[in-house]
Order: structure tokens, then C-alpha cells, then sequence
């Protein structure tokens, strides 16, 4: 499993499932690598306040300088 690092710049964003009404998606393209997508399913109560707040999270410069290259 790869794992997205500072300098690939991912950006996480949040949708709606379209086959899914009611559950979300955090999606993130690393368009500096393969092209590799990183996708989390929120569902149930909350789905869309728990996926705002994860993409968030992931987008935050905090996050960003745990990740460490491997």
C-alpha cells in the first residue's frame, strides 16, 4: 500500500454519494504520482459533518508535517 506523502499535495474533498444518497466521500487524486485515489465512505448519522471534518483533518497543515516519507 503507497502512502501519500507532503510533497504530493493532495487535496481531500468532500461528496455526496450518487448511488448512495446520504453517505459521503472524501476523495483525494495524487496527481504528482500514478494517480493513485484515496476514497473514505462516511454513512449513517452525521455522515456528512464526519466527512467534513475528516477531509479537514487531512487538508490541515498540522496533518501534513506528521506525514514522513518512507
Amino acid at each position: 500500500m503507497a502512502t501519500a506523502t507532503a510533497a504530493s499535495s493532495l487535496t481531500f474533498e468532500v461528496t455526496q454519494d450518487s448511488l448512495q444518497p446520504g453517505d459521503f466521500r472524501v476523495e483525494a487524486i495524487d496527481a504528482d504520482r500514478d494517480g493513485e485515489v484515496y476514497i473514505a465512505i462516511f454513512v449513517g448519522p452525521d455522515a456528512q459533518a464526519r466527512a467534513e471534518e475528516y477531509a479537514d483533518w487531512k487538508n490541515s497543515s498540522a496533518n501534513t508535517q506528521l506525514r514522513k516519507p518512507r
